[in-house]
């Protein structure tokens, strides 16, 4: 009988798969290509610190139904060599004080202390002990991910008693036997701390280069919290981590310094090519230029901000929309980017707006996107030589664990409701005078979840979304949802890819996004389900191709 499965499953699998050979028989010799390509694969990512975000949804019961009732937000470099940690982001605002509200938090009847250290370990299945001595694999099918064939595998470790051991389900690509894609739990959880079920991505930077891009985590009837409970307590919970960030060469490096390049067959200019010098007004503006640049340059260049592309082309088109309808002319001419993190925060700095991410990705619709806009565009006018200090070198001079301290860029509550005044004037002349009805509903969705996603309205360096769109002066009579299956917001990941290699953004196609009532998941963490590819380019070259849908 044993006989005749293998023969059946060696038919099944008679289609060419490269350097494959007869994964039937499971024999030892693929697996040790597997398992010694997953300790290259480990050997080699010790190299890179990449950014690392991770957003956490405390769940609980309402209604028969689980929704949010709070949440968490990490913003690390993840470190992969030795012992595979998180090095937090220094936070924005009194250390002590956050410090205290994370205690608190953690000291409820029903709560676990989240280490986002734990969350980048799930971008191995086994870091050390990956091998024939520890784990078992048998074979379930082929499967495509995306445009890349796997191997499927389920994994178990030999020992029972060893804890920290991967158990779960791994997808190899069939060419250098790569695993791309790993589902399943440690296992050796208990009172005193906690293991979490996760399914981890990676995708291809470049020939033979795949690198950790996205974990989804998730527990909906975890034994909890601690001695003096006694795991009666049950605890819930839904995670995204996402990697980016891997290309970063952070000023000063000699790596950078090596990449300089001097092309002696060019000729040395020792002239300016403008001879006139500038009267006071040019003088003030090009030292506000400066510190907008200064701003800009460093956040992109550590990693924060994106490289330009056409999602902020999309955006400057919706702001163009806004200038010309009411003959506004600015000078020099507005620059929108977007900020790499999750939190829904708008900065300004001189002439050019930054939208979050997470921002961008929930906004349901073009209207909407423009009173956030607009707002932004507002702050431009009245802003007004503000921020011109980070002109001076030395306020750029800093790191990304460093950038929520070192920059501060928001607005007193006064700016606010000018912005918010003048924005509605503006909106009023605008195309989207008429969608006025969309923007209502987002922030009222806003200003509803607003207790249970604080961290997620938290900003970074700017203005909260909350603040901005003027969510805590709804009145509570409009709070009454009328329609409950109406789409407010859209899920976290609904807009924006990222190239965890380059940091580059791109629009989801359209299809992918979905307005239908039963989709209908404002704000929420959802999992992934990445479109591989493999990138036959080298990734110094061109940054991974990549799609996905949340």
């Amino acid at each position: 009988m044993r006989f005749s499965v293998i023969c059946s499953l060696a038919v099944l699998l008679a289609v060419p798969l490269a350097r494959a050979e007869d994964v039937a028989t499971i024999d030892n010799e693929l697996l040790t290509k597997i398992i010694n390509r997953e300790h290259a694969v480990t050997e080699n990512l010790q190299r890179f610190h990449p950014i690392v975000g991770t957003y956490i949804q405390n769940l609980k019961r309402r209604d028969g139904r689980l929704v949010t009732w709070r949440d968490h937000y990490f913003l690390s470099l993840a470190e992969f060599s030795g012992r595979i940690h998180a090095l937090r982001f220094r936070p924005r605002g009194l250390v002590i004080g956050r410090y205290l509200e994370e205690a608190l938090e953690a000291s409820g009847p029903n709560s676990l202390e989240f280490d986002p250290s734990g969350f980048v370990a799930m971008a191995f299945p086994d870091p050390s002990t990956f091998d024939l001595d520890h784990y078992r694999f048998l074979y379930v099918k082929k499967e495509f991910l995306g445009e890349v064939r796997c191997l499927v595998f389920d994994v178990q470790p030999i020992s029972q008693r060893k804890g920290g051991l991967f158990e779960g389900r791994v997808w190899v690509e069939d060419q250098d036997f790569t695993i791309v894609r790993f589902n399943g739990i440690y296992r050796g959880s208990n009172i005193f701390s906690k293991y979490f079920h996760f399914d981890s991505w990676r995708i291809n930077a470049g020939p033979g280069m795949w690198v950790p891009a996205a974990i989804y985590s998730q527990e909906l009837n975890l034994p909890c919290c601690g001695l003096w409970k006694l795991n009666w307590t049950k605890f819930r919970f839904k995670a995204q981590t996402r990697f980016w960030g891997y290309d970063l060469h952070f000023p000063g490096s000699e790596e950078e310094l090596t990449k300089i390049v001097v092309d002696p067959a060019s000729p040395v200019r020792d002239r300016t090519t403008t001879s006139e010098d500038k009267g006071p007004v040019g003088q003030q503006l090009a030292w506000e230029k400066e510190a907008e640049d200064n701003v800009s340059n460093q956040l992109e260049r550590i990693g924060l901000l994106a490289p330009t592309g056409d999602v902020e082309k999309t955006l400057h088109t919706v702001v163009n929309n806004i200038e010309v309808t009411n003959n506004l002319s600015l000078d020099p001419e507005i620059r929108c980017r977007v900020l790499l993190t999750s939190r829904l925060e708008s900065v300004v700095i001189g002439h050019t707006i930054m939208l979050s991410r997470g921002l961008i990705d929930v906004i349901p619709d073009e209207s909407t996107l423009a009173a956030v806009l607009t707002r932004a565009l507002a702050f431009v006018v009245l802003d007004n030589h503000a921020h011109t200090d980070y002109a001076f070198a030395d306020k750029v001079m800093f790191g990304p664990r460093d950038a929520a301290r070192k920059l501060r860029l928001d607005h007193s509550d006064r700016e606010e409701k000018q912005a918010a005044s003048m924005a509605d004037e503006w909106m009023a002349e605008s195309p989207y005078k008429n969608s006025q009805d969309s923007f209502n509903r987002f922030v009222i969705e806003m200003r509803l979840r607003s207790f249970p996603t604080f961290h997620l309205l938290e900003p970074n360096f700017g203005d909260s979304a909350y603040d901005t769109l003027g969510a805590d002066h709804i009145s509570k009579k409009l709070l009454a949802v009328k329609h409950k299956d109406e789409v407010r917001a859209l899920p976290l990941g609904s807009r924006i890819l990222v190239d965890p290699w380059s940091g580059k953004i791109a629009f989801l196609r359209p299809n992918e996004t979905s307005d239908q009532p039963k989709d209908n998941m404002p704000f929420e963490v959802t999992p992934f389900s990445l479109y591989l590819r493999r990138t036959t380019t080298s990734n110094s070259d061109e940054a991974s191709s990549f799609g996905a849908r949340n």
